[in-house]
């Protein structure tokens, strides 16, 4: 045995420690039926009190674990509230189901997650379209413009939108104005081509005549007044004169998508020659018997003559042959074509005896 107070070793039966003189107390090595009965008692009220220890320890475990459930659960549901996938998909069920309400909320919240993809711009765009507000479908889609230049299918969503709402120059605009070329290439048969007109600004010496080159599907609507053209304008038909003076031609074209070209311009200013003296048969001289003055009269004008005075448009037409009189007389002849135009005088000294 030891001493309790300073552990020094103590023979059996020594009532002090050889060292500290603690007096020692020996227990009896017998047990009581009592104290037996204690033991146990202790015994039973520590295991019960182990039991207790255990049970509280699994139900703080079993709470741990349903904390722990419900935090990935929360984190499982916060990380779908907050997914462009799910909220995507979510969107894409509800249209197809016809839910155009939790189509818009599920589309917008994508679209509020990741404004870059256009799919859920596109998507909210057709729900809005079914519930009839093109409008706002269209806003939705000129929102996003700015990340999705570059996007075929954005773009082509945008002009059908335009389209259905009747805005054919903003569709010119957004087809000449991406950042794409694939863009501008994929769209490039909506823009109408401007017009090939025929012949160039210059100056002429006779009348001309404008053409502008015909395209399948295009309508050319012009003015001759230096108004530019619209829509209302007079509608092209086939070549038409340009007369004596100057004259400005503004043409617009006009495609099967509504898309208008460029307004094309031209200047013409035409300023005629004088048209040659008029040809006289016979030649001056002395005749007898039944003579005939004819005049040679081209296209585009009419001859005037008169004897021994110069002729005006007053004076007689030259339409046959005239007799030629007898004496001696001076025939004179003139031509005055279009616009008023007046040749030199021709004439031709005629004696005739009978």
């Amino acid at each position: 045995m030891k001493c309790p107070k300073c552990h020094a070793e103590v023979e059996k039966g020594s009532l002090y420690c050889p060292k500290c003189l603690q007096e020692i107390h020996w227990v009896s090595e017998y047990n009581t039926v009592e104290t037996l009965m204690q033991k146990a008692s202790r015994s039973q009220m520590l295991i019960r009190k182990k039991e207790r220890l255990e049970k509280k320890q699994k139900k703080k475990i079993r709470m741990l674990i349903l904390l722990g459930i419900l935090g990935v659960c929360v984190c499982i549901l916060w990380c779908m509230d907050h997914s462009y996938l799910v909220q995507y998909s979510l969107a894409r069920h509800a249209y197809k189901e016809k839910d155009h309400e939790r189509a818009l909320e599920y589309a917008d919240k994508a679209l509020t997650i990741s404004p870059e993809k256009g799919k859920a711009a596109i998507l909210l765009s057709q729900v809005l379209e079914e519930q009839g507000d093109l409008e706002g479908a269209v806003k939705v889609m000129e929102g996003g413009l700015q990340e999705h230049l570059d996007s075929p299918a954005y773009h082509e969503r945008l002009i059908s939108l335009y389209e259905k709402t009747d805005q054919p120059e903003k569709i010119k605009r957004l087809i000449r104005d991406p950042a794409s070329q694939a863009v501008r290439e994929s769209f490039a048969h909506y823009l109408c081509d401007d017009p090939d007109i025929r012949p160039q600004t210059g100056v002429y010496d006779d009348q001309i005549k404008v053409s502008i080159a015909e395209q399948e599907g295009v309508q050319y609507h012009y003015t001759l007044d230096g108004s530019t053209p619209t829509r209302e304008s007079p509608l092209y038909q086939g070549p038409f004169p340009i007369g004596e003076g100057t004259t400005e031609v503004y043409v617009l074209g006009v495609n099967a998508y509504g898309l208008t070209s460029d307004v094309i311009y031209r200047k013409y200013t035409v300023i005629p020659k004088e048209p040659e003296a008029p040809k006289i048969w016979p030649v001056s001289g002395t005749y007898d018997g039944d003579t005939q003055i004819t005049v040679k009269v081209p296209d585009g004008f009419k001859a005037y003559y008169a004897f021994d005075e110069i002729p005006t448009e007053s004076s007689t037409e030259y339409k046959a042959p005239v007799k030629m009189p007898v004496g001696e007389h001076t025939f004179y002849a003139v031509l005055i074509g279009v616009n008023d135009r007046v040749s030199e005088v021709a004439s031709r000294y005629y004696c005739l005896y009978e």
